[in-house]
């Protein structure tokens, strides 16, 4: 009775998380470096909904099935009416009647996601099931999937993805949606020209290496935010006071009048090459995390995977932000109006039970 409350009190939880971030990407629209958040949502599992009392079998895995495949850049996008495909999320098995997955670097299949660059990641994804509940794996990447949903590995099946269920199954239904984690959209912002020599901005994708000057031996940071200044000694720092690292792990120091830096990094202080700048690039960006001051670190449980900076520091210029302020504005309009459609329908059931209420005790 109260599954309806519970699909509109998940989702104004989730436009209030909506709502955070839009707010903090429209508070940040000029901050230099800044790049915008994004949440990223999650349906709770959809569960299998039957005919009480009823014993029909389930079909045979061949009868009236037909599955559409459409194999898209590495993986998988399945779509059937004759049964259901199933995944283990963390709260359950879901079965849905579409599915998209693709080879994971074990050769599971799971669900995926596109990273800001729209490359497909299976790191985050759900495990595809088979027919009778196990997971699937395969040797090769050069699997296939035909017309009937079974998956070929070596000329050979070694599973059938589509569950098929008697006529007692009426169908599915889940119990709303949930925010899963916030994202960052590390798309390059557009560059301003300062004529500063102390900013610096990165054409590509890239970090500059800092660190915590209070506590030199914890983890470094990164940020593309490359407006700095000179302490009294002649070190770089970000607005916050982290140093800005070179290539030998030390901070980076000017200590005359005439400051260069080269597309490479590579530091001049009056004509004479001093330093390097440390210019850092990863390949799952998807897994650093916000930390306050336009700085990111890697959350624990995960290593940098470090490919090689292939873009260019620009001398006296500064990127901004890659917020766009209509974007933020509409998405926040239309959280608001998905906010007060779920309110309604939490008030449109507060009265339904207050009238049962009074009408049962009437009675």
């Amino acid at each position: 009775m109260f599954r309806g409350m519970y699909n509109a009190v998940s989702g104004m939880q989730t436009a209030e998380k909506r709502l955070d971030a839009a707010s903090n990407n429209m508070a940040n629209v000029n901050t230099s470096g800044y790049k915008r958040d994004m949440v990223v949502t999650e349906a709770f599992p959809e569960v299998l909904i039957s005919k009480i009392n009823a014993t029909e079998p389930a079909f045979p895995h061949s009868r009236n099935l037909e599955v559409e495949v459409e194999a898209v850049n590495g993986g998988y996008q399945l779509s059937t009416s004759g049964g259901f495909f199933a995944a283990a999320t963390r709260t359950g098995i879901s079965y849905n009647k579409t599915t998209a997955f693709a080879r994971d670097e074990n050769g599971f299949l799971r669900t995926y996601e596109r990273d800001s660059t729209g490359e497909i990641t299976t790191r985050y994804g759900n495990r595809i099931l088979d027919a009778t509940g196990r997971p699937v794996q395969v040797e090769n990447e050069d699997f296939e999937i035909d017309p009937l949903g079974r998956v070929i590995d070596n000329g050979q099946v070694v599973a059938n993805l589509v569950r098929r269920t008697g006529g007692n199954v009426i169908g599915t239904m889940n119990a709303g949606v949930r925010m899963e984690k916030f994202a960052t959209d590390f798309t390059q912002a557009s560059l301003e020209q300062t004529e500063s020599p102390l900013d610096l901005a990165l054409k590509g994708s890239g970090f500059f290496m800092v660190y915590d000057p209070e506590d030199p031996e914890a983890d470094p940071l990164f940020t593309r935010t490359g407006h700095f200044t000179l302490t009294d000694n002649g070190d770089m720092v970000t607005p916050s006071g982290h140093f800005l690292a070179s290539v030998n792990e030390t901070s980076l120091m000017v200590d005359g009048e005439d400051f260069q830096v080269r597309p490479d990094g590579t530091v001049l202080v009056d004509g004479e090459v001093r330093d390097q700048i440390s210019i850092v690039n990863f390949s799952n960006t998807q897994d650093l995390r916000k930390v306050g001051n336009n700085l990111y670190q890697f959350e624990d449980r995960y290593e940098p995977e470090e490919i090689p900076f292939e873009g260019q520091v620009l001398q006296g210029f500064i990127e901004g932000s890659n917020v766009e302020a209509v974007d933020q504005m509409v998405e926040m309009i239309n959280v608001m109006r998905a906010y007060e459609s779920n309110q309604k329908v939490v008030q449109t059931y507060d009265e339904m039970m207050q009238r049962a209420v009074n009408d049962i005790g009437r009675g």
